[in-house]
């Protein structure tokens, strides 16, 4: 096979590489953009209302704090329900990795959603965050478990079935995390 390559293909092949490298970067600047003209966006509608109504800054503060904690606790009930075995399993499962593989790739994706969820602790209260965090120590203690009763080198499907199996089994329940937290909003 001759492979005639010029200058061009070069330099496109040097572009691609290079646009591939950057995505990771870009896909967080575009983030942060959006994060920051939604807040932008609020606080302009919010300035907006308290104009409107003359309204009293104080009550606006307390009120922005209620919405934050609400949405705190919005975001933590759903990050519980996303690492609950029965549901991250069959939106990750991938036929074409290896037990071992697969064990990294729950452990890590846990890890990930926790890690973006960790400025949410600010409103919750020590008990709720304590709780979450020890309902993720444990989802991932039972991938480890589970993982290590098979042989690494086995199709993810199996690890997937032992995890499902433990966690069954277990009384790790995400109903206790759920609770706590719509207690602590009552």
């Amino acid at each position: 096979m001759n492979l005639n390559l010029n200058l061009s293909d070069y330099v496109l092949l040097a572009v691609l590489i290079f646009l591939l490298a950057c995505y990771p970067l870009l896909r967080k600047l575009v983030s942060s953009v959006e994060i920051f003209v939604g807040k932008y966006a609020q606080q302009a509608a919010r300035e907006k209302r308290e104009a409107a109504s003359g309204g009293d800054g104080a009550q606006s503060v307390t009120q922005t704090l209620v919405n934050l904690r609400l949405l705190a606790h919005e975001r933590m009930i759903l990050f519980t329900e996303r690492i609950k075995p029965d549901s991250l399993i069959p939106r990750t499962l991938n036929p074409a990795l290896s037990a071992r593989e697969y064990q990294r790739m729950l452990a890590g994706d846990i890890r990930q959603e926790y890690e973006y969820n960790l400025s949410q602790q600010l409103y919750l209260s020590e008990e709720a965050w304590s709780v979450i965090s020890d309902y993720k120590n444990s989802v991932i203690t039972l991938i480890h478990s589970a993982a290590g009763e098979i042989a690494g080198e086995q199709p993810a499907g199996e690890l997937a079935k032992k995890v499902l199996e433990q966690y069954i089994a277990s009384d790790i329940k995400a109903d206790r995390v759920i609770r706590v937290l719509k207690q602590e909003l009552q």
